[in-house]
């Protein structure tokens, strides 16, 4: 079983992945870039949403606004063997995120092995359905990686448990305040408007099932994939896994 966030997901020497859903974005975003930083990967985190500022022991945080020479301090922090993160602008105790362009210019300046962006937002919810103005996937990404939380199944389909829960019960199928269920998370999954909503078509598709901490919801996540097995397009690779814990992997599939 690959011991490491980036082992499960396959991933290679360079790329730009996008993280989309809920359940635990930013997590999975910093402990991802700890371990292709320990790889000895350059690596920057940057957001198209709003996200928390990193702690010290994260990233380095380089805000882009008004900073001509932004490109210099991320390329100082990365020969240092630290991840760095970039944003716009801090604001209200949070990050704003970058337009695609800008991040799109950092690629192209060649100092970055690896751009993780998180471009979704979820309230800090388990779940998530995208509204039609999200997410906001920059469309140079070679990976697109949705999180679902898997601590949602078995929790009502409103407001306090699942972001966008309406349209989450128009993708689904599922009546408002009803239970949320394994099958409904495979469906929106597998839906054309759902978890991958946005990804680019050459997007390598992952899906990270998180917050598989108890015997139940390893349970469920492995539900949620025996469905994703039998449905006509799948994404690349499912992962269940608890980002928060060592390990962090409990399962991989591909099909």
């Amino acid at each position: 079983m690959p011991e490491t966030i980036a082992e499960a997901l396959g991933l290679p020497e360079r790329g730009l992945l996008s993280l989309v859903g809920a359940g635990g974005k930013t997590t999975v975003m910093f402990r991802l870039a700890a371990e292709l930083t320990a790889q000895g990967r350059r690596v920057a985190c940057a957001t198209t949403t709003k996200i928390f500022p990193p702690t010290p022991d994260q990233a380095r945080l380089v805000l882009a606004e008004n900073n001509e020479h932004f490109l210099d301090a991320c390329r100082e922090t990365m020969t240092q063997g630290r991840p760095v993160c970039v944003a716009w602008r801090e604001e209200s105790g949070k990050l704003l995120g970058l337009p695609p362009e800008f991040i799109h210019r950092l690629l192209d300046s060649g100092i970055c092995d690896w751009i993780l962006v998180e471009a979704d937002g979820a309230r800090g919810l388990p779940l998530k359905a995208p509204a039609k103005h999200e997410p906001v996937i920059p469309e140079r990404s070679t990976h697109v990686l949705a999180l679902a939380g898997l601590t949602a199944i078995g929790t009502a389909l409103d407001e306090d448990h699942v972001c966008r829960s309406g349209r989450y019960a128009e993708l689904s199928g599922l009546p408002p305040n009803a239970l949320v269920t394994t099958e409904s998370v495979a469906r929106v999954c597998n839906h054309p408007h759902g978890m991958f909503k946005g990804a680019p078509a050459n997007a390598r598709r992952l899906l990270w099932l998180n917050q598989a901490d108890t015997p139940d919801a390893l349970a469920h996540g492995r539900e949620i994939l025996d469905r994703l097995r039998a449905g006509d397009c799948p994404p690349r690779r499912v992962v269940v896994g608890a980002a928060m814990r060592a390990p962090c992997v409990r399962e991989v599939w591909e099909p």
